[in-house]
This record gives C-alpha cells, structure tokens and sequence, in this order.
C-alpha cells in the first residue's frame, strides 16, 4: 500500500468519525463491506457499512461521498430518533405503500427523499471544513 493511500483512509476514517459524533450517533458500527456504493446504514445491526473498493476517494468522487455518507447519517439519526425496529417498521411501511400506488418505493421513499435532501444541503459545510483541516 501506497503512503498516500494510508493517509487518505485514515482521513476517510476521521471524516467519519467526526460526523458521527457531531450528528450524535456516534455509537453507531463502522463496518467494512464488499458493495458499489459508497455507504449503506444497515439499521436492523446499528451499522453504518463502508465500501471497500473506495480506498482512496478521487478528487472528483469528493461530493458524492460526502452527500452519501450524510444521507446514510442521517438514517442513523432517524433510527436513534424513533428507535431502530419502529424506524424499519415505518420505512418498510412507506415502501409498501408506495409498491400499492405503483410508485419507486426507494426514490419516491419520503425517508430517503428527507435524507437526500439533507446530505445535499450539508455537503458543501463539511466540504469547506474538512479541506481546512487538510482532510479533502
């Protein structure tokens, strides 16, 4: 492994973490996973689950990264706020709903809209951030 690269995940890392904590989830497990995405909150296991084929985020990668992990933050937060099992129960429900009316139960999702909007509105305060911390 390249120095760089160690650099790179360990600011990765520290990213996280720093979010986290401020959105007060800071209990919630990181937990490394084959995927294409960049994250996915698992809520039935508190996880918040990190791609492993992003080692090292390229610069044009930045913004999406930063929009999915606040998204998938912002799950977590959900599922602290109402309690995991209620949280699934009314995701799920929302989704069911939606399959009935013959609606994307995932892009018409209000849970994953909110989340969406949310990472979009926080991304450039964590950007400005984090590159004056020498992180991005």
């Amino acid at each position: 492994m390249i120095l760089n690269e160690f650099i790179k995940e360990t600011d990765k890392n520290q990213i996280i973490t720093t979010l986290l904590k401020h959105y007060n989830v800071g209990s919630v497990k990181m937990k490394y996973k084959s995927m294409k995405d960049f994250a996915h909150f698992d809520v039935d296991r508190g996880e918040l689950q990190m791609s492993t084929r992003y080692k090292k985020i390229k610069d044009s990668q930045i913004k999406e990264f930063l929009i999915t992990i606040i998204h998938e933050i912002y799950h977590a937060m959900d599922a602290k706020r109402y309690g995991w099992r209620k949280f699934k129960d009314m995701y799920e429900m929302e989704m069911n709903l939606l399959v009935g009316d013959g609606k994307d139960p995932y892009k018409d999702n209000k849970y994953e809209i909110a989340a969406e909007e949310f990472g979009q509105k926080m991304w450039k305060y964590w950007y400005n951030k984090f590159k004056k911390q020498n992180l991005l």
